[in-house]
């Protein structure tokens, strides 16, 4: 009878009070979405669907592009990559960077973790070459799977984010992507998590 009593008056106090929700928090930012990972709700946002260049949250997508090649198969993290003269550290100027040199050998799974932890401009486009040849033909790879995700309102232009004006994207599709990470490339995602 107690057990019952105890429920009921829980029941009771549980219903009693409103529920507070919290105003969104004020972010020093164009636009920004914050979505539920499970449902795809968007709990709070501020011009989610401005188009925005991205920066380097570009090097999402880059990190995307190579998860699934990794779980493809199609390349290995001990793969070795030679760097090239397009992909030299000199080549970015005042931007992140690894600071590879023209001609060394580095394994995928440091080009990766310099893209994902350093921000690397040059490991990007070591890796862009390393799978498709050349940093152009690695941005049809990006955009095709932005055309997959349903990021509807985003266009690629590089792997790294540095300013151009055919790169562009918007909160909510940022937001597409990093689900996409967490739930398409797990293994990539955890890299994330990586301090150096």
């Amino acid at each position: 009878v107690s057990s019952v009593a105890l429920s009921a008056t829980f029941a009771q106090s549980a219903f009693a009070s409103p529920v507070v929700v919290p105003d969104a928090p004020q972010i020093a930012a164009k636009g920004y979405v914050l979505m539920d990972y499970h449902s795809g709700k968007v709990l709070a946002e501020k011009e989610m669907n401005t188009k925005l260049s991205p920066a380097s949250l570009t090097k999402m997508m880059t990190s995307y592009v190579i998860g699934q090649e990794l779980a493809r198969g199609n390349i290995s993290e001990d793969d070795d990559v030679t760097i090239s003269k397009n992909a030299w550290a000199k080549n970015f100027p005042d931007s992140s960077k690894m600071f590879i040199e023209v001609g060394t050998t580095v394994k995928v799974r440091d080009l990766n973790r310099g893209i994902i932890i350093q921000s690397g401009n040059d490991a990007c486009v070591a890796m862009a070459e390393h799978i498709a040849g050349s940093e152009d033909a690695f941005v049809d790879l990006m955009n095709a799977w932005a055309n997959t995700l349903g990021m509807k309102n985003s266009h690629f232009a590089n792997v790294h984010g540095l300013d151009n004006s055919e790169l562009y994207s918007t909160p909510y599709d940022m937001a597409l992507l990093g689900k996409a990470l967490i739930r398409d490339v797990p293994d990539e995602y955890r890299v994330y998590s990586e301090k150096k």
